[in-house]
């Protein structure tokens, strides 16, 4: 019991120095590991052997996953390739159907695609559809940003599912299966919120800003954008590959034919190939100069999520030696609140204490581990919560906020009551729904 005080100690000052100071995560995670190991009796070479090994295993894991995810997101960025999907859905479904089809853009553009970049990505069309429809660009940005963000949060390889599943140990075919029906759970009913509870405020509820920001956002010449088939090809091809992988392993037989399968369907290869045919069909819609420019982007991107991750896969690493992991799933077990509430809750408060999802997200999903060891849990259902979680505790302190509010164009008192409600009550009541559904049939 004694070194569980002294984690949660550890991990008050944690939080603390996250908000307080300019440390910033990955300072603050490895020395709250150095700490908490030392203090919990560790001898000083054990505890920095453990945090090396932690360290050095999840970037093994999920390194050249975020890279290659990066790479991937960017040339769907730079190329328009997302941009002319919401245009496409946008054609089908009709502007009277608008919410609907930007929920089903967001949905889909954020499985390769940062959720910041995302929202700036599509602020533009937002604001285009809202004009035309003539419905409110704040419903419309709300269900957008709802949508993006809960593929972002619950389908790889996005880096906090990605960093998540690592951490955990979870197959990440497993996780992209169960995965995408929450996140679409989710989506319809962050589009319902926003269709018969936003859309029927009056437009005096809402605050515009008077920004350069809120007024910039020009959709390029829809005759340059690459064919919709060109722009949906290099998000389908690495999920449907992973998905046949997973799926196959289960059904076939070994052979000549399933080890093919598996070999394209491994994680790195699914989106290297996704790459591969962002190079052939989305770089001639780059400036000449820039056509191989995300290879060398995507590592500025992607280091610094690398190795947060990292320092959170090693404080993981720290808590499981010095046993306080049993401490905590022991307490759990006489604690009346049910095992799968615990990552959700976990990665909530983290959240709203720090501000980061994915850092809440990696900090909760080390907490797991020894409460998926002890069975209490399974590394599907612990998924499932923390992603369900990382949408509780949004507020000011999120980077997000603030990008949906200077690029959909709206003070920071409309974000509250649009997009942070969405998110706080909303995403977060039907994410911990969706977990609880698929935790009795999964």
């Amino acid at each position: 019991m004694t070194n569980l005080i002294i984690f949660i100690v550890g991990l008050a000052i944690m939080l603390f120095l996250m908000m307080k100071t300019k440390l910033g995560p990955f300072a603050c995670m490895l020395l709250a590991g150095l700490g908490i190991g030392m203090a919990c009796g560790l001898d000083s070479m054990k505890a920095i052997n453990t945090l090396v090994d932690g360290f050095a295993g999840t970037c093994k894991s999920i390194g050249l996953l975020v890279i290659f995810g990066t790479i991937l997101g960017i040339y769907l960025e730079k190329s328009n390739a997302c941009l002319r999907i919401a245009t496409t859905l946008l054609r089908v479904v009709g502007n009277k159907n608008s919410s609907a089809a930007l929920a089903t853009t967001g949905y889909l553009v954020a499985i390769p695609v940062f959720s910041d970049v995302a929202m700036v990505l599509l602020a533009p069309l937002v604001k285009s559809v809202a004009k035309k429809s003539g419905k409110s660009p704040y419903a419309l940005g709300t269900v957008t940003a709802c949508s993006l963000l809960s593929t972002n949060a619950f389908v790889a390889p996005t880096p906090a599912p990605l960093a998540v599943i690592a951490v955990l140990g979870l197959d990440i075919g497993t996780s992209i299966l169960w995965g995408l029906p929450a996140a679409l759970f989710i989506t319809i009913c962050v589009w319902i919120f926003g269709e018969f509870y936003l859309m029927r405020k009056p437009a005096s509820w809402f605050t515009p800003l008077e920004s350069e920001k809120a007024d910039s956002g020009v959709m390029p010449d829809e005759s340059t954008l690459p064919s919709f088939i060109v722009s949906i090809m290099p998000i389908l091809l690495p999920v449907v590959l992973i998905l046949c992988a997973s799926v196959g392993g289960q059904l076939l037989e070994k052979g000549t034919f399933l080890t093919v399968l598996n070999f394209l369907g491994d994680k790195n290869i699914a989106l290297v190939l996704g790459i591969v045919v962002s190079i052939l069909f989305l770089a001639p819609y780059l400036p000449e100069k820039e056509r191989y420019a995300p290879m060398t982007d995507a590592l500025k991107i992607s280091g610094p999520i690398v190795f947060i991750t990292a320092a959170g896969g090693a404080l993981a690493k720290i808590v499981s030696a010095t046993g306080v992991g049993e401490t905590i799933a022991q307490v759990l077990i006489n604690s009346p609140i049910p095992v799968i509430f615990i990552p959700f809750l976990i990665t909530g408060f983290s959240k709203f204490a720090q501000g980061s999802a994915s850092v809440a997200a990696i900090l909760a999903a080390g907490l797991s581990v020894p409460m998926c060891e002890a069975g209490l849990i399974t590394p599907l259902e612990a998924f499932l919560s923390i992603s369900a979680g990382s949408s509780l505790g949004s507020h000011v302190n999120n980077s997000f906020t603030w990008v949906y509010s200077e690029f959909i164009g709206c003070d920071i008192k409309t974000t509250l009551k649009t997009l942070c409600v969405g998110q706080n009550i909303v995403m977060s009541i039907t994410g911990i729904i969706a977990t609880l559904v698929i935790s009795m049939i999964a």
